[in-house]
């Protein structure tokens, strides 16, 4: 057999050698593909590229959330608690793995698009379709590495113990030289640049959506990426290297906002925020007429394939649902959610009371947490009860810490009962238009609450997304200054996006090194009393940025980021 005799980069920094033949399913008569069979035959072709799709996570699996003030886990000895307690090493990462994988994906892409010229993807077809082809997968391509290096950048991208700012080595091609694959990391501002310029080449290519009956372009390819997802991740991109963390990068708030400018001008700008089913984004899938809502919505960019499941219930379900608890959002959490009027729970204006605390609150409260007295509709119709039973404080290792357990996210159809199972149409949303108008509105705010950018200025996006979740009083938003208006830009990330594994990264990104060390705190219901500290977080303030894994740097002097051994 013909074995491939390249060298990729990524190989010798992370994984050891493997052909790209390896990670094919199906074999020839040795078990193995040679480059010849596999650039012969448009399915094995086709299926390199895939690879870094099916690397994709398909839930909700980032857990680095654990680590941080929104909530804890009855997973104690889970080693993002361990990170959040003041074990983090570069030796014992949560994201060890995460340098690895993004690398390998992008492997398959480079090693595609060196060769994928030479495939004839449709060979029944005319010279028309046959361009197709190649224009779509040469987008998805460009599209897929730049969401793997955003990957990157979002975890190792960081300062080293001069102060210089860098990202991750740069590499889009596959190479022949052993000593060459030896690469330093790129400067935070190059890996930015780099993966804007591979979204651009993505957008030459590729359709905002996919719709429509066309076998090449249209809805068939729904879980790829598409145009409305690389032009968000431009955007989020943009917002974080113009974030204090990595403002050396030399990008700002006024590029960060026009690029989020441009996906809202190009998705319906406000006016789809009259639909609140882009509220329960994650459950549009159960009905017929929902999953065509679920195609063609704007809260949608991109998500994954569904598949029925009650996985997710399963880890997330109290324990009086058969569920193991796993997520236990915080008191702090709580606290975020302002009045049914929109004011905070602690200014002299609000409604709140403290002795029926979720009472005459903001709607999404009770839309993605579970608290004491939460109806639960769906198969389970029961009212849950944190002062006696099984979803009490500590009474069993799958009972909640905090007092309280996750609701969003979750299909209340799905029942975990012995003997009447039910399991649901579950997907995984990998961008949505929410973040999109939050990430404009903070990069907006920063250059001026109510300039205009592009037709929007942040005060007018954050009204917006209020009044959806049910809060239709603005004398509050319209009384705060730049600096009181960024603040509650930030308490609104916080509840949009909350169990979506943004608040880690976040809270680095703004380098809140007061919020990464608040504790944990909790309600018990059962004496209606506050619990001051269920878990100390413990970061030392090098810890803004995370490490890169010590065997990487062990391997050729590869740059640490500061204050890591």
């Amino acid at each position: 057999m013909k074995k491939i005799n390249k060298i990729y980069a990524i190989l010798f920094l992370a994984m050891g050698l493997v052909s790209c033949s390896d990670f094919l399913d199906e074999n020839d008569e040795n078990g193995r593909y040679d480059d010849e069979i596999v650039w012969a035959n448009p399915k094995l072709a086709e299926g390199v590229l895939l690879k870094a799709y099916n690397m994709l996570p398909n839930d909700y699996t980032e857990k680095y959330d654990y680590g941080t003030d929104d909530m804890a886990t009855n997973l104690v000895t889970d080693n993002t608690v361990t990170m959040a307690t003041g074990g983090w090493t570069s030796r014992n990462t949560p994201f060890g793995n995460e340098y690895k994988n993004a690398f390998q994906a992008i492997l398959h892409v480079n090693d595609f698009l060196e060769n994928m010229e030479r495939v004839d993807f449709a060979p029944l077809s005319d010279e028309e379709v046959k361009q197709q082809y190649q224009d779509r997968l040469r987008g998805e391509a460009y599209a897929l590495r730049a969401w793997w290096q955003a990957k990157l950048l979002t975890i190792y991208g960081g300062e080293d113990n001069e102060g210089n700012l860098w990202g991750f080595p740069i590499v889009t091609s596959t190479i022949q030289e052993v000593e060459a694959a030896k690469l330093p990391r790129d400067s935070y501002a190059d890996c930015v640049k780099q993966i804007l310029d591979d979204c651009e080449e993505a957008l030459k290519t590729l359709p905002l959506k996919w719709e429509g009956s066309d076998r090449v372009m249209g809805s068939t390819n729904i879980n790829r990426m598409n145009g409305l997802s690389v032009m968000a991740l431009k955007a989020r991109v943009l917002l974080t290297a113009a974030s204090p963390a990595f403002a050396k990068s030399g990008y700002t708030m006024q590029q960060a906002a026009e690029a989020a400018a441009a996906v809202m001008n190009a998705n319906g700008k406000l006016d789809n925020l009259a639909d609140t089913r882009g509220l329960t984004f994650y459950n549009l899938g159960t009905k017929d007429a929902d999953k065509e809502f679920l195609n063609t919505c704007h809260e949608v960019l991109w998500y994954s394939s569904i598949g029925n499941s009650s996985n997710r219930e399963n880890r997330m379900f109290p324990p009086s649902l058969l569920g193991k608890g796993e997520i236990n959002p915080s008191q702090n959490l709580v606290d975020c959610f302002p009045d049914k009027n929109g004011y905070p729970i602690t200014h002299s204006s609000t409604v709140y009371k403290s002795d029926e605390p979720y009472a005459n609150r903001d709607p999404r409260l009770d839309l993605y947490i579970y608290h004491n007295g939460s109806q639960v509709g769906g198969a389970n119709n029961v009212t849950l009860n944190m002062q006696t039973g099984d979803d009490k404080i500590g009474v069993k290792t799958t009972s909640t810490r905090t007092g309280y357990y996750m609701r969003k996210l979750l299909d209340e159809a799905v029942s975990l009962k012995v003997g009447s199972v039910i399991t649901t149409p579950h997907y995984h949303v990998r961008m949505r238009y929410t973040e999109v108008l939050l990430n404009f509105a903070e990069a907006a705010n920063a250059v001026g609450p109510d300039v205009e950018i592009n037709g929007f200025t942040a005060r007018k996006v954050i009204n917006a997304l209020r009044e959806r979740a049910g809060i239709a009083d603005k004398t509050y938003v319209n009384s705060l200054d730049q600096e009181g208006l960024a603040e509650l830009i930030k308490n609104e990330r916080r509840i949009e996006l909350c169990f979506e594994g943004f608040r880690f990264w976040d809270l680095r990104r703004w380098m809140d090194l007061s919020r990464m060390n608040e504790s944990v705190k909790g309600y018990d219901a059962s004496t209606m009393r506050e619990i001051p500290s269920v878990e100390v977080r413990k970061y030392e303030d090098y810890m803004i940025y995370a490490p890169i894994p010590y065997t990487e740097t062990q391997k050729y002097g590869l740059i640490q980021n500061k204050g890591w051994e």
